[in-house]
């Protein structure tokens, strides 16, 4: 029996086990939520997140991006969340706009959940980036979805993106309304 193998099908096979390779790790680093988080957590984390931003109908996807990058700084981060949460409900703070008097009144690691959060938001991404690898603790949460792009959105785009056609920036728009 002869068996013969030419160099597009050795390509095509150092490719796939490339790929295959490569699956496990991808589908860990892009997953919406750790398998080990119930959904009933990512709804009371999204709930929270709602609160604490004061925006109604975030993105559920994102939400499990944010939770997973905070479970992966803090494995407590579950019993932090509900400490939160009680606190939120003890002090009936319903008005963000009350946060700084209820924080002056809370533990520092309260405020501390509470800020995370809302900067996963905002921001994109949860930890810290730093330059050196080893202290770097930043996880990307998402780029087009952070809330700090929201306030100027109709006056701005998302930095990197384009606002038209090319060289659509050599003519002056009629009014910042158009354009």
């Amino acid at each position: 029996m002869s068996f013969s193998i030419n160099r597009r099908q050795l390509l095509a096979g150092a490719a796939a086990i490339s790929a295959s390779a490569l699956m496990p790790w991808a589908t860990r680093l892009w997953a919406d939520a750790p398998e080990e988080v119930s959904q009933r957590e990512i709804h009371d984390f999204l709930m929270l997140s709602e609160q604490l931003t004061g925006k109604s109908q975030l993105n559920a996807k994102i939400a499990g991006r944010a939770y997973q990058g905070l479970l992966s700084l803090s494995g407590e981060f579950p019993q932090q969340m509900r400490q939160l949460i009680e606190a939120l409900k003890s002090a009936e703070l319903t008005d963000m706009r009350q946060f700084k008097t209820f924080a002056a009144q809370q533990p520092d690691a309260v405020v501390k959940t509470a800020i995370d959060i809302i900067s996963a938001w905002y921001l994109g991404y949860t930890g810290t980036i730093d330059g050196n690898l080893n202290r770097n603790t930043a996880q990307f949460v998402t780029y087009t979805g952070a809330l700090m792009y929201r306030p100027t959105l109709d006056a701005t785009v998302i930095p990197t993106y384009s606002r038209g056609h090319t060289n659509y920036w050599e003519s002056p728009p009629a009014t910042i309304a158009t354009d």
